[in-house]
């Protein structure tokens, strides 16, 4: 019973994508960044939320970095597909892109993550191993938005083992 009722780490998830018919392996953790907007509201956040993704289609892998920009606000007067994004972690700097059609993009069919919120925009970008480790490890990572000239920028919020 106690073993039942412990935290266990979350480990990597596999499954077949049937319509597709490419293997997916999601990483079981997510990193979690988020901007503060305590001029909208108490506990009004942005988000962005990041997840390691591999689509094995006949034996040719393809890594991605998968995820969600988000809020506890209601924007649905905000086109998020506008929006710029960045991952920056010390000099380097990836971009992610939206995919307002979805995951298709990449070669899967459903949200291989849960869908935060409605009006969530899924992002990605494509990512080597080497650069997920380096923005695992990298203290002070961060993702920079650009939208109509203005940047904001999310800070770590929760990254793996928090």
């Amino acid at each position: 019973m106690a073993g039942c009722a412990s935290e266990q780490s979350a480990g990597p998830r596999e499954y077949l994508d049937e319509l597709t018919a490419a293997t997916i392996t999601v990483a079981g953790e997510s990193l979690v960044f988020a901007c503060d907007r305590p001029e909208l509201g108490m506990n009004a956040r942005d988000y962005v939320t990041l997840t390691a993704l591999d689509v094995n289609t006949s034996g040719r892998h393809a890594t991605h970095l998968v995820g969600y920009s988000w809020s506890t606000l209601d924007k649905r007067a905000i086109k998020e597909s506008d929006s710029y994004y960045e991952v920056i972690a010390d000099d380097r700097t990836l971009p992610l892109q939206p995919m307002p059609d979805g995951f298709r993009a990449i070669g899967v069919n459903e949200p291989p993550i849960p869908v935060p919120s409605r009006s969530a925009l899924p992002l990605t970008a494509p990512i080597t191993r080497d650069q997920l480790q380096f923005l695992r490890d990298t203290p002070g990572a961060y993702v920079v938005r650009t939208r109509d000239g203005v940047m904001e920028r999310f800070d770590l919020w929760r990254g793996p083992g928090h």
